[in-house]
């Protein structure tokens, strides 16, 4: 745990090399919403099978949705669901589709805890002060991967990529029985500059997505006589000024 003098600088970190890791100990958030981490936790048991995985591939369930959030403003909408969609330059492995996702549950959406990080995710990026009047696109991605003795899970078998965002957040809320699942960073000459495992719930990486790409390598068992599983939810920001006229 970092004393306050080390304090991790997010803010700092995304201005100088565009990804900032953060140990769920050393996370900033109010401990009156971390209480509710167990619960929002919990909605991973709940999630839809994703139907647009190659080869018959089991290894990956999830939900989606999608918020307005306008910073000045301090305020937080969920919009009307959709297909999620990812040019195929982004994602070679299933862009160019307008993939039909289970939306998020209204427990998760009422979480305090997951009110609450869209709005300290926020804070965190290096986003220009006038564009907190601007409506931003918040998109809500609950991820579970699966590792089965005959099936490798491939938290993103998309490769080295982008998202098509400003910023982002992954919070990790289980990991259980997993080797592998290393996060990767790349500058924009796709070398690697960085190499971790989000290990706690609640270890954070906070990244731009302008700035680096990222991938994640494969999870397999340790223990191959059960499965292993990899929760995540990951917040995208893309600044939409026209996205008020949804609302």
């Amino acid at each position: 745990m970092l004393n306050e003098l080390e304090a991790v600088d997010i803010k700092g970190d995304l201005r100088e090399q565009g990804y900032s890791l953060v140990r769920a100990e050393d996370l900033p958030l109010d401990p009156a919403v971390r209480r509710h981490e167990a619960t929002l936790a919990a909605e991973w048991e709940n999630l839809g099978a994703d139907n647009y995985l190659k080869n018959g591939g089991r290894f990956r369930e999830r939900r989606y949705g999608r918020f307005c959030y306008i910073p000045a403003e301090h305020s937080i909408r969920l919009l009307a669901h959709r297909p999620y969609f990812q040019s195929e330059m982004a994602n070679s492995y299933a862009g160019g589709i307008q993939r039909v996702v289970d939306p998020v549950t209204e427990t998760s959406v009422k979480n305090p805890l997951m009110n609450a990080l869209i709005e300290f995710n926020y804070a965190q990026f290096p986003a220009k002060d006038e564009h907190a009047d601007d409506a931003w696109e918040v998109a809500c991605h609950q991820f579970r991967i699966i590792a089965r003795p005959d099936e490798l899970g491939e938290p993103t078998p998309e490769g080295i990529h982008r998202d098509e965002i400003d910023f982002g957040a992954i919070h990790l809320m289980s990991r259980t029985n997993v080797t592998g699942g290393l996060s990767k960073i790349y500058d924009n000459e796709r070398e690697q500059i960085a190499e971790f495992a989000l290990e706690s719930r609640m270890d954070t990486m906070f990244w731009a997505d302008r700035d680096v790409l990222h991938a994640v390598t494969p999870i397999k068992p340790a223990d191959t006589s059960r499965s292993a599983v990899r929760d995540i939810l990951i917040l995208g920001y893309r600044r939409v000024p026209e996205l008020r006229d949804e609302l």
